[in-house]
């Protein structure tokens, strides 16, 4: 309320007073009155002169006098009253957009650091400069609301731009009101907020394991070939740990637990599938055969359903469908999938859209210097998607940066042997579908929806110690909802430190780890990538060490 508005409502409370005035002034001289003829009258009618009769206060007169004194005071408090509360609302409200401690207000909630259930860290600069701010401001009396422009959240450095060849949603302005910034990151994991790893600032070893490591990462040697694996509850598994680990994803399963599925790359008929089963808190209960008595199990995908598709890279190979749940009914039955087609082939890896859940579309890699790369769009959906039957055509690349998806195999084989030849590691994510062709160390990416797609060489813009200068192989797809800088992780084959690699959206590509150079693993290749579902760990290993790691941030949050 205003002093205007204060005015206002005094007129009332002044027109009562002087008309209590008004009456009690009539009222009093009539009484003097009285008093004046009692003084000049004889006493019981006998002499004219007489005693003064004394003169005292009327009793209404004195009433009169205290309730004009009390409607002052009120009037005066309705002009006062309104001033020293619009004084303290404009210090509530500065107290509340500079972060200031209002006197007599509670203390803020402290965290504690060592509790990760509450902790709310200062944010950095990859934090706070792009957190989008969300929810109205609070509406102070007599202050309009405020409408503020938010962004998009982000969790980029500040001095990050959007690539130009990975398609993305730009940053928007928001007309709704926004809240005061708050010390918790809005739209992250409320139990432990996130914070971007920078991969590869710096490289300390660990002789143990014969690895280096970014600074802020910690590894564990969990299991290898042909050694038997411990189990948490310190007993061991009845079989041995399977050679030439490869291709790897992990499922998840209905108690917070997880399968570690991964391939076995070797010869004719001793080649498969072995899953690692994890509790939810990480700690390894089981280890069985999946799939066996294939060959050359290379690479693979997992499904939006939770199943693993196993590819053979062999003349004739064949990709076949893995149920790691156990309580699923096709768990004890993998089954020989339609991707291959009658003739089979050198296939790697397989990335699913299942934008449409009624017919998804399958992409298949082939390793081969011709090996086509094929979209197969299936008629069922989930687990009979793959068996039920569907259209296969293959990717041919036009002019312009432009592409197609051609029925003439003749025509994807030509453009696979001009463009593409030897693909690898595939994965999708928001119509876009990543793959690399290792011999010419090259990562494709293709608009789905545009029909377009741009090109990059590997490891080309690098960032910090390490390297990526051998051949890419596998790769995965970051889908973090609070991360919009797309990370790709990357395994790598050959040379004499190979490593794990990430790529983020600008096209940066930084080193997790990798071989302590001319060490144990020179020469070997990194395999078998993939991320627990709260992705905190990260597995990852060497094939003809037969090794698998399981790598963490010190910190304990979850990776990039």
């Amino acid at each position: 309320m205003d002093n205007a508005l204060a005015a206002e409502k005094a007129v009332p409370a002044l027109q009562i007073a002087s008309t209590f005035a008004s009456s009690f002034e009539s009222s009093t001289d009539s009484n003097d009155e009285e008093i004046a003829m009692a003084n000049k009258l004889p006493a019981d009618g006998g002499d004219e002169e007489t005693e003064e009769v004394d003169k005292k206060p009327c009793p209404r007169t004195v009433i009169f006098w205290i309730a004009l004194s009390l409607l002052g005071v009120c009037f005066l408090g309705l002009i006062i009253f309104p001033i020293v509360k619009n004084h303290k609302v404009d210090n509530q409200q500065e107290a509340l957009m500079t972060g200031s401690i209002i006197p007599g207000s509670p203390e803020p909630e402290k965290y504690d650091v060592n509790d990760e259930e509450t902790v709310a860290p200062e944010p950095d600069k990859h934090d706070m400069d792009e957190q989008q701010l969300t929810g109205p401001i609070p509406i102070i009396p007599g202050q309009p609301e405020t409408n503020v422009p938010t962004a998009d959240p982000s969790s980029m450095p500040t001095e990050s731009k959007e690539p130009s060849d990975v398609p993305s949603i730009p940053p928007s302005v928001s007309s709704s009101p926004s809240s005061i910034p708050s010390r918790v990151p809005s739209g992250y994991p409320s139990t432990s907020p996130f914070k971007l790893f920078n991969y590869g600032e710096s490289l300390y070893n660990n002789d143990e394991l014969g690895i280096q490591l970014s600074e802020g990462l910690t590894a564990k040697l969990i299991a290898q070939r042909n050694t038997r694996v411990k189990y948490t509850d310190g007993s061991e598994s009845t079989l041995k740990f399977h050679e030439w680990l490869d291709g790897a994803g992990v499922a998840p399963l209905p108690d917070g637990g997880y399968v570690y599925v991964s391939n076995s790359e070797d010869d004719t008929g001793k080649a498969g599938v072995f899953g690692l089963y994890f509790d939810k808190d990480g700690g390894i209960t089981n280890y069985k055969a999946l799939l066996t008595g294939t060959t050359w199990n290379c690479g693979g995908g997992m499904t939006p359903w939770d199943t693993w598709i196993s590819c053979e890279e062999t003349s004739t190979g064949q990709c076949w469908q893995v149920e790691p749940n156990p309580d699923k009914p096709h768990h004890n039955t993998p089954k020989k999938t339609l991707l291959g087609g009658p003739k089979g082939g050198n296939y790697e890896s397989v990335a699913v859209d299942n934008s449409n859940v009624l017919n998804p579309v399958f992409f298949t890699t082939e390793d081969n210097s011709k090996g086509e790369l094929r979209r197969f769009v299936a008629d069922g959906n989930e687990w009979d998607s793959l068996h039920e039957g569907g259209v296969t055509t293959y990717l041919e690349f036009l002019d312009g940066n432009k592409f197609q998806w051609t029925s003439s195999l003749s025509a994807g084989e030509k453009s696979a042997s001009k463009h593409y030849p030897n693909s690898e590691g595939i994965a999708y994510h928001n119509s876009t579908l990543y793959f690399v062709s290792k011999t010419i160390k090259t990562i494709f990416m293709l608009d789905l929806t545009e029909m377009t797609y741009t090109s990059e060489r590997t490891g080309s813009n690098f960032q910090g110690q390490g390297s990526f200068n051998a051949q890419p192989d596998q790769i995965i797809k970051s889908v973090h909802d609070h991360d919009d800088r797309k990370y790709i992780y990357f395994t790598e084959e050959g040379n004499t430190a190979p490593g794990a690699h990430a790529r983020d959206g600008e096209g940066t590509y930084y080193t997790l780890f990798r071989a302590i150079p001319g060490g144990r693993f020179s020469g070997d290749e990194t395999v078998g990538i993939a991320f627990s579902p709260d992705r905190k760990r990260f597995y990852c290993g060497y094939q003809e060490e037969g090794v698998l790691f399981e790598i963490t941030r010190e910190d304990g949050q979850m990776f990039n």
